[in-house]
């Protein structure tokens, strides 16, 4: 039984030589999901596709939701949460390396440094850094700008 979206949405984008297609499409035709999950409005098929670092590329994922969105809806909210975690807990972990940090899980101190890596974030965009590992590099032995920012 092949089942027809109630929506679908594309973008094509071109950006830093990678060339992205998504297309989201919106499925009401629940089954009998809807008694395994209370709530569930919809399932979601995400395909993207395109070329990157020069090779060609292809995924197709599925979500369930509880949300009632449309397609477009659905796009922009995942761009929103990749936003953030490109933005914050990607460069936390590869760059300030958060999860592989040997701390004891039994004291303040992974808060506490999750704080300064944090911190160090946002003083590096308040400088104007596109790119935290640049401002890793300039801002090594840089202690005084970094106060100095703060006015």
């Amino acid at each position: 039984m092949t089942h027809q979206p109630i929506d679908v949405h594309q973008t094509d984008e071109c950006s830093h030589a990678r060339q992205y297609h998504r297309r989201l499409s919106v499925y009401d035709s629940l089954g009998d999901w809807h008694s395994d999950w209370p709530g569930l409005q919809c399932w979601v098929k995400v395909e993207r596709w395109g070329i990157r670092h020069g090779k060609p590329f292809a995924q197709t994922h599925y979500y369930i939701s509880d949300l009632s969105l449309s397609a477009a809806e659905f796009l922009e909210h995942g761009r929103e949460h990749w936003s953030i975690e490109n933005r914050l807990h990607w460069p936390k972990d590869v760059l300030l390396h958060e999860d592989s940090s040997r701390q004891l899980s039994n004291s303040n101190a992974p808060a506490n440094w999750s704080t300064v890596r944090s911190f160090f974030i946002t003083i590096a965009r308040r400088l104007g850094f596109d790119s935290i590992a640049t401002a890793m590099r300039h801002l090594a032995n840089q202690v005084q700008q970094i106060f100095l920012s703060l006015q």
